[in-house]
């Protein structure tokens, strides 16, 4: 009797077990077919050529899958060999990087930097390591110069530069940050960049992850970055070459599986201990109290659930839940209307559960209203979306649509068009002072000069930090049509 109830408990336990599995299989197929069906739609609306997306959900790869062309002249399609270029999210590489020196106790962030960088001009002296991994150096930006100028002529033109603003006061994104980053990591490792972070981060491997920033370079199996050209209505081959300076900043190459490789070390604590990746996700204190930035790391909520990483090139982002144990991570070549934020948020929405049991509003379903001229269904669906997302300023999606108005003012014949998906931006981002600028330069190609000058003006009274300088050139547009 006793070897049957223990015979029937173990039955019991293998079928609760086979239940389980085959619960847990369905839902990882019910994901996977709805994010098949999401990126499909997705690559249509954005036009995008190829794209690769994985999500890792506790140590275990939940979805991962390849769409596309890495190269539209040759029909080469995106496969598990394609290297993707990451632009910008290379920082998380770098930031990486530099914390595991400060593990190591070869580096602090409160370094000054002159304590590795010779003869610096007196107002870069009390620039700390972390004020350039959270870009709130003040330093004049490197991408005002050519490329093809030497280290040394770059630096004295820099050198000669004034500062942007007081050294901690604010965020301002910058590539002078990551350059003088890597030239750290070279000085204190007696390395070259790209040696220690292949020997540090990915043991030596140059098998799918390289490091290169000229995309004119010929590199077996690397997707080809592409450009939509809105007046030919052609994708173009990038040309840009910001060479070995732009290692740091914008030159990983990487392969999907290789990221997740990295993202696994990442996790396991093997790149760098849980307290010191606490440290690298901390807001760094700005003294305008206003910006938000991590060192090196982006912050972004989801439906109220935080989540660190990073975007490049507007084509590929990675992104961890840290609370949740997920990560998605997204990689493509080219775009007509740029996605990358926008697609991995609705990523995490279908594929968190805590997230996908809301049925939530998905920012992609403003995309569809706007781009199908359907914009009252558009003003409900971005009202929903923001009742769910309070804290959201959904800079990328924004942008998105604001990309949208201007593709028709490409068109020329469409400015009424434009001048509706700029008004429907204004009403739903009314603090936003683009749209209105967008708005004011629609109406002044209408030849409606009232109100031009009256949008310019809002755009003006927006822009209260005088973004880009835009301000004065808003003024003289003023000016120049009062005149007319």
């Amino acid at each position: 009797m006793k070897k049957l109830i223990t015979l029937s408990s173990l039955l019991l336990l293998f079928f609760s077990f086979s239940c389980s599995n085959q619960k847990k299989e369905n839902n990882t197929a019910t994901i996977k077919n709805e994010i098949d069906s999401y990126l499909t739609k997705a690559m249509e609306l954005h036009n995008i050529p190829g794209l690769a997306l994985a999500v890792i959900k506790d140590d275990e790869i939940v979805y991962k899958n390849y769409f596309g062309e890495s190269s539209l002249e040759n029909n080469k399609p995106v496969d598990e060999n394609t290297l993707f270029r990451v632009f910008s999210a290379t920082k998380l590489i770098t930031s990486t990087g530099i914390f595991q020196l400060i593990q190591d106790k070869q580096l602090s962030l409160e370094d000054k930097i002159s304590k590795y960088i010779n003869d610096l001009p007196q107002q870069w002296q009390e620039i700390k390591i972390e004020n350039l991994l959270s870009h709130s150096s003040g330093l004049p930006d490197i991408i005002r110069y050519k490329s093809t100028l030497t280290d040394e002529e770059l630096m004295e033109k820099l050198f000669n530069d004034r500062m942007n603003f007081a050294i901690g006061n604010q965020f301002q994104y910058n590539q002078t940050n990551y350059w003088l980053l890597a030239q750290i990591i070279e000085k204190v490792t007696k390395m070259s960049f790209d040696d220690y972070i292949l020997k540090n981060q990915f043991d030596n491997s140059t098998n799918g992850v390289l490091f290169s920033s000229n995309s004119q370079e010929t590199i077996p199996n690397r997707a080809t970055r592409y450009f939509y050209n809105k007046k030919t209505k052609e994708f173009e081959k990038d040309t840009n070459n910001s060479g070995v300076r732009g290692h740091s900043g914008n030159g990983l190459n990487i392969t999907l599986k290789k990221f997740i490789e990295w993202n696994k070390k990442l996790d396991d604590d093997i790149l760098l201990s849980d307290k010191v990746k606490t440290e690298m996700w901390e807001p760094f204190s700005f003294t305008n109290k206003k910006d938000h930035f991590l060192h090196g790391w982006n912050s972004i909520q989801v439906n109220g659930m935080d989540s660190y990483g990073f975007s490049g090139g507007n084509l590929a982002a990675f992104r961890k839940f840290i609370d949740n144990k997920t990560t998605i991570i997204l990689l493509s070549n080219g775009y007509k209307i740029p996605a990358y934020d926008i697609i991995i948020n609705d990523i995490a929405r279908i594929s968190i559960p805590e997230l996908k049991v809301k049925k939530l509003t998905k920012e992609e379903d403003v995309m569809s209203f706007v781009i199908r001229h359907q914009l009252n269904e558009a003003i409900q669906s971005f009202k929903k979306l923001k009742e769910e997302n309070p804290n959201s300023d959904f800079d990328n999606l924004k942008w998105n649509i604001n990309s949208i108005g201007n593709s028709y003012v490409y068109s020329k014949n469409n400015i009424e068009n434009a001048i509706d998906v700029f008004k429907f931006n204004a009403e739903v981002n009314t603090n936003w002072w683009v749209s209105k600028a967008s708005l004011a330069e629609a109406y002044e190609m209408k030849n409606d000069s009232l109100k031009a000058i009256k949008n310019y003006k809002k755009a003006i009274l927006l822009n209260e930090d005088n973004e880009w300088n835009y301000n004065e050139q808003m003024k003289n547009k003023i000016a120049e049509l009062k005149n007319k």
